[in-house]
């Protein structure tokens, strides 16, 4: 029997596009930069180490996992190779337009062994995905017999007395949902404001010169292997730090491995001392602390953005995160 893994709720990120660029996406997720997808051979490794670690299930995001349908299905064959069970798989439904094609494509991921998938909906979608798709899934998901969902529900009946078959524009969403829309929405989503909801951020709260923006409490949270995600180039992204990259042996090892600062010089600052100890470590390096920040989040993304230049370190990555946030 295997141990309980460190890794738990987590997801697999099988890429890092979208063919939406939602301005609350905590990856940074986006119609325009990287297109990878993880290969069959990558999947496998990254599955093999899963196991190895304990890891008994994962949800399967983004991005957006249907952009390459075949490499999704790679996705679910070797997770199943490797007896880790499918949460869910998420979907943003861009690509259901025909409804027994999509269908088609729900059967063959349930003959494989993924018996729920869902389906996002909410008012930073809309921009980019009409609502008419989010209504062909359910129908596609209901003729296929495969258990769905909509995230969240609630928006999807504010939504829908909008037009279904366009997607509409922030302007019109002010107009239909009042002009605090964004501040609601990010409320009631429980938005962690990190990857491009930095810009809400920013949008929300009064920006702080560095010193004051930054906190000397630990992030402890960067250990915790609940509700983490594993990305296509094999990283571990701690849940709610976007840009942070950990290999899978090295976040399993724990806070004695992670704090190691010749080997982590980002992550072990950041789980001993916070975005202050992090702000040290840069200005050591010429970082100006008369930069601007909302948060404390959002000082730590600044500070990577610099450090990725001046010393660059394989904890601050992927790349195609912090390439897709300057689109």
């Amino acid at each position: 029997m295997r141990n309980r893994s460190v890794i738990r709720g987590a997801g697999f990120m099988p890429d890092y596009a979208c063919s939406a660029k939602c301005r609350h996406c905590l990856y940074g997720c986006s119609n325009k930069g990287s297109r990878d997808y993880v290969s069959k051979e990558d999947a496998e490794r990254i599955m093999a180490k899963l196991e190895d670690a304990g890891v008994t299930s994962l949800h399967v995001g983004g991005g957006e996992p249907f952009l390459n349908f075949e490499g999704l299905k790679e996705v679910i064959k070797a997770m199943g190779r490797h007896h880790i069970a499918v949460d869910y798989i998420e979907t943003n439904g861009f690509w259901c337009v025909d409804e027994d094609q999509a269908a088609e494509k729900l059967r063959e991921l349930r003959y494989l062994g993924a018996d729920t998938v869902m389906v996002s909906c909410d008012p930073f979608h809309i921009e980019y995905v009409p609502l008419s798709r989010v209504v062909t899934f359910c129908r596609a998901a209901e003729k296929a017999g495969i258990g769905w969902f909509v995230w969240k529900e609630q928006f999807f009946r504010r939504l829908s007395k909008l037009d279904m078959t366009r997607t509409h524009t922030p302007e019109e969403l002010k107009e239909a949902l009042g002009e605090d829309y964004l501040l609601e929405t990010a409320r009631e989503y429980g938005i962690g404001m990190n990857g491009r909801a930095l810009n809400l951020a920013r949008e929300i709260y009064p920006l702080k010169k560095a010193r004051e923006a930054a906190e000397d409490r630990p992030c402890e949270r960067m250990l915790r292997g609940g509700h983490c995600h594993i990305d296509l180039y094999g990283n571990v992204v701690p849940a709610g730090c976007t840009g942070i990259a950990i290999s899978i042996e090295d976040f399993t090892k724990g806070r004695e491995e992670l704090t190691d600062t010749e080997k982590h010089p980002v992550i072990a600052r950041l789980i001993t001392g916070g975005s202050a100890a992090l702000l040290d470590y840069a200005v050591s390096l010429g970082f100006d602390e008369e930069t601007t920040a909302a948060t404390s989040c959002d000082l730590c993304y600044r500070l990577r953005c610099f450090l990725r230049e001046k010393a660059p370190h394989p904890d601050i990555g992927p790349d195609c995160f912090y390439e897709m946030m300057e689109t």
